[in-house]
C-alpha cells in the first residue's frame, strides 16, 4: 500500500510539473497580477454560453484553440458546462504566436452558427496535436473534415467559415481581451475575478456550496 501511495504521489507531482511547464511556454495569465472585471463587460455579446438552473456562478474563459495550456484547461473545466448553478462562457482570444489560432477560432464560431459550437471545440482541442502541424494548404480542408464528421453540411460550413459575420464575432472577443489587456491564455474569470485554471473547479465548488 505504501509503494502504491508513493507511485500515485509521484504521478500527481509529474502531472503538475508538466502542466506548469506548458503554462510557462504559452504565456498563460495566472493569479499573479490577477484582476477583477465587471461581469457585465465579460459577458457582453458573448456567443458561446451555457447555463444550468439558477445561475449562481459565472465562469468566463478566454482561450486560444491552438494553445496547449488551453487544451489542458478545457479538459479541467468541461464539466462546468453542465453543472447546476453555473453559467459557462467561452471567448476567443487567438494569439499571434499560433498560426492557426484565428482560423480555428472561426471554425468554432462557424460551427456555433450551425448549432455545433461546443462539439467543434471539443474536437479541435482533442485533436489539437493533429491539425496544428498540417500545412497551410491542408488546414482548411482538415477543419471541414471535422465539421462534416459532426454532421454539418460542407458547403454551409465553408461559407460561414469565410463570412464577415464569423470574422466579426471572433473579433469582438479578441477586442475585449485586448481592452482587458490580457497577457496570455487561458485566462479565466469567476464572477469577475481572475483565477488560475487549476483553481477554477475548487473555487466554483466553494462558491456553490456557500449558496446552497
Amino acid at each position: 500500500m505504501k509503494s502504491m501511495g508513493m507511485v500515485l504521489w509521484v504521478v500527481g507531482v509529474s502531472v503538475l510539473l508538466v502542466f506548469a511547464m506548458i503554462l510557462g511556454l504559452t504565456r498563460m495569465a495566472g493569479n499573479e497580477g490577477s484582476s477583477v472585471v465587471n461581469e457585465k463587460i465579460l459577458i457582453s455579446e458573448a456567443k458561446l454560453s451555457t447555463e444550468s438552473g439558477v445561475v449562481k456562478v459565472t465562469v468566463v474563459d478566454f482561450s486560444d484553440m491552438q494553445c496547449p495550456a488551453c487544451k489542458i484547461a478545457h479538459e479541467m473545466t468541461t464539466d462546468l458546462r453542465n453543472t447546476q448553478g453555473v453559467r459557462f462562457i467561452f471567448r476567443h482570444f487567438p494569439l499571434s504566436g499560433h498560426k492557426y489560432s484565428t482560423i480555428s477560432a472561426k471554425a468554432v464560431e462557424a460551427a456555433r452558427q450551425m448549432g455545433k459550437g461546443w462539439e467543434m471545440m471539443d474536437v479541435l482541442f482533442d485533436l489539437q496535436d493533429e491539425w496544428s502541424v498540417v500545412s497551410d494548404k491542408e488546414i482548411e480542408s482538415r477543419l471541414v473534415k471535422y465539421a462534416t464528421s459532426l454532421g454539418m453540411d460542407e458547403t454551409i460550413f465553408n461559407e460561414k467559415l469565410k463570412s464577415l459575420e464569423t470574422e466579426k464575432s471572433v473579433g469582438i472577443d479578441k477586442s475585449l481581451g485586448n481592452n482587458l489587456k490580457l497577457n496570455g491564455t487561458p485566462t479565466l474569470f469567476i464572477n469577475g475575478e481572475q483565477v488560475s485554471p487549476e483553481f477554477v473547479m475548487p473555487k466554483v465548488k466553494e462558491l456553490l456550496s456557500k449558496q446552497i
